[in-house]
């Protein structure tokens, strides 16, 4: 019996891996098509920011998540994510007030204005998205951390 339960976990580990693999390659996936859309939005220079912006966060989401950052608590990595979202919301400020040809002050009094839940719904994606991605690498983690 002990074998037969050992055996169901190492399949469940092992499909496990590979369903997390595909759903990181499309979370990534989607981001990049997401920068292709950008760039139709906020000409080049939103859209080289915004790439730049996605590219250091998913690069610190995955070396966090993998466990090569164990200083930083997830707390931390919450804010981190956040301070990117508004560097987000900043570079698309410019482009707008760029391509439209108004005060960038206008732009981000009437972005801070408009909507105040807006920066609640930041928060809770920032800690849905550092939970996503801890649980895609968190198969992972126990590996490397068992004994040998």
């Amino acid at each position: 019996m002990d074998i037969l339960t050992q055996h169901q976990h190492y399949l469940r580990e092992k499909y496990m891996s590979w369903f997390k693999k595909i759903l990181l390659g499309l979370i990534i996936l989607v981001g990049l098509i997401g920068t292709l859309k950008d760039y139709k939005d906020f000409g080049l220079f939103g859209a080289l920011g915004l790439f730049l912006i996605f590219l250091l966060t998913t690069t610190f989401l995955w070396q966090w998540a993998s466990g090569r950052l164990p200083e930083i608590p997830q707390l931390q990595a919450v804010f981190i994510l956040l301070a990117s979202a508004v560097a987000s919301i900043f570079v698309i400020n410019m482009a707008i007030a760029g391509n439209l040809h108004v005060d960038l002050m206008e732009v981000m009094y009437v972005t801070i204005t408009h909507n105040p839940l807006f920066y609640l719904i930041l928060c809770v994606v920032a800690w849905v998205k550092v939970g996503i991605w801890q649980w895609l690498f968190s198969g992972g983690q126990v590996k490397e951390s068992q004994p040998v």
